[in-house]
């Protein structure tokens, strides 16, 4: 079973309560809170992430024993790069949502190797200590375990606010302009282990400007987009160039000998805003852009179901939504 066909069956088995307002099938949860508890009105968004040894980082052998490497998992990983990646990822989520949110609260779940040193064990907590002390997270409690396989961690994190204001991925409406943050690919090279989350440029974006849909890029550019039109029942057009494709996108492509433009579409783990924005909103963004982060406008929404490429030669044509997808 694919990862995603497993998430849409789960879907069809939950039956969402009246206080949940955005369920399963968007980057986080939320929730209305009701009262006697906190104001009316306040809202809470919920998010929750998993990294596995061998799939999202590749431990030390002096701290797992056997490395369990894979081949896009070029070197291992600090305790310290692993920590910052788990709690990072979750509030990448949050920024896909608006991120505007007054309060931020995390738990961890961490699974390690028995014979993990001591040092390994606390550089993980102090890498997921300094991510939460740069964007005022409160880690307030998880777990810890023992495992005989591959370690790995679970986050979930919890924003609050007032005046939350939370962005989905199905709003997307035609003639809207697609927009990106950053630059993409190549992302295995090092940016996957030690991204910063667009928590401050999510929130200033939903506050100062009509966003009508946005997603993070975790799976890729042609997968998030894709899940953000099937959420939208929308279709979109890319223009290749307008891609901002990265310098390490580039410097992998002499490696695997695909185009940078293959890498930039489909690598994955990037963590940059992908959304969506009336024409007229991206114009004034492009101009005024004080978010001190590229912002590119890379395409537009159309009516129909499928993603189509512009080339450099103008030619138009229909192109798959390739990424990274769990096989289960």
């Amino acid at each position: 079973m694919h990862e995603f066909e497993y998430i849409k069956w789960i879907q069809k088995q939950i039956k969402r309560p009246k206080s949940v307002l955005v369920g399963s099938g968007d980057d986080a949860a939320v929730i209305q809170l009701i009262p006697p508890f906190p104001p009316k009105k306040r809202l809470m968004l919920v998010t929750t992430d998993m990294i596995v040894e061998g799939i999202d980082f590749s431990l030390p052998e002096v701290n797992s024993g056997q490395a369990r490497r894979k081949p896009h998992l070029s070197q291992s990983t600090s305790g310290l790069d692993i920590g910052w990646k788990a709690l990072a990822v979750s509030l990448s989520d949050i920024a896909a949502m608006g991120g505007a949110t007054e309060y931020l609260y995390a738990v961890a779940a961490v699974a390690l190797r028995p014979k993990v040193s001591s040092r390994f064990a606390r550089e993980v907590f102090r890498g997921m200590k300094k991510v939460a002390d740069r964007f005022s997270v409160a880690i307030v409690g998880g777990d810890v375990s023992a495992v005989n396989g591959p370690m790995s961690i679970t986050t979930t994190v919890f924003g609050l606010g007032r005046r939350l204001r939370p962005l989905t991925r199905s709003g997307a409406k035609v003639g809207d302009a697609i927009m990106v943050t950053g630059q993409l690919g190549g992302s295995i090279l090092g940016k996957h282990l030690n991204f910063t989350p667009r928590l401050k440029e999510a929130g200033q974006l939903n506050q100062k400007y009509r966003i009508n849909s946005m997603i993070d890029i975790s799976d890729g550019l042609l997968a998030d987009l894709n899940h953000l039109l099937e959420q939208s029942q929308m279709g979109g057009i890319l223009f290749e160039n307008l891609i901002p494709i990265s310098s390490a996108a580039r410097q992998l492509s002499r490696r695997t000998k695909k185009p940078p433009l293959f890498h930039a579409l489909a690598d994955g783990e990037d963590f940059e805003l992908l959304f969506t924005m009336p024409q007229k909103e991206a114009n004034r963004l492009l101009k005024s852009n004080n978010l001190k982060v590229l912002i590119s406008h890379i395409g537009q929404i159309c009516p129909g179901k499928n993603i189509r490429l512009v080339d450099l030669a103008g030619r138009l044509r229909k192109i798959k939504p390739k990424g990274y997808e769990h096989q289960l």
